[in-house]
């Protein structure tokens, strides 16, 4: 005799549940696409590293990056860390990040060091697990500024 189709969802569901509850999957969150559940294996596996991002008077954001990966990577991961917190926050109102006008004012820095060199590889700089990476206001040199925006220009 077979099982009715409503008696098997509750059956899958009831082994879903048991499954997300065992301890070693606690730092599973079910909103968690494949390439962060990747993440999490390579951090076990000890081919990627937990970093935080501190921001002065923000909360830190913790992130998992590969050891292959270069600071145009981290700088990726943050953005997509930032927009999925605005979107989980849910304040009622929209609020779009300028993440050009970010990258051209701020840049990462490690150790007192400033990550300017977005093709850079994680595992070149330093970087190692719990590591901690700021972020630091951009300084022009004298005669090495960039040129102005042009806001009407698109």
């Amino acid at each position: 005799m077979s099982k009715s189709p409503q008696r098997l969802i509750e059956e899958l569901e009831k082994e879903i549940n048991r499954i997300l509850n065992d301890e070693l999957l606690k730092d599973v969150n079910l909103a968690m696409s494949t390439e962060e559940l990747d993440a999490l294996i390579a951090v076990e596996q000890e081919q990627a590293y937990r970093i935080k991002i501190e921001r002065e008077s923000l909360k830190p954001i913790n992130l998992i990056v590969g050891q292959s990966n270069t600071v145009k990577d981290i700088k990726k991961l943050i953005q997509v860390k930032l927009e999925r917190l605005e979107k989980d926050e849910k304040t009622g109102r929209k609020r779009k990040i300028s993440w050009k006008y970010i990258w051209r004012t701020y840049c990462l820095t490690f150790e007192n060091t400033r990550l300017l060199e977005d093709t850079a590889v994680v595992s070149q700089l330093g970087i190692k697990q719990n590591s901690i990476l700021k972020f630091a206001r951009l300084h022009h040199e004298k005669g090495n500024h960039r040129k102005a925006w042009k806001w009407y220009r698109r």
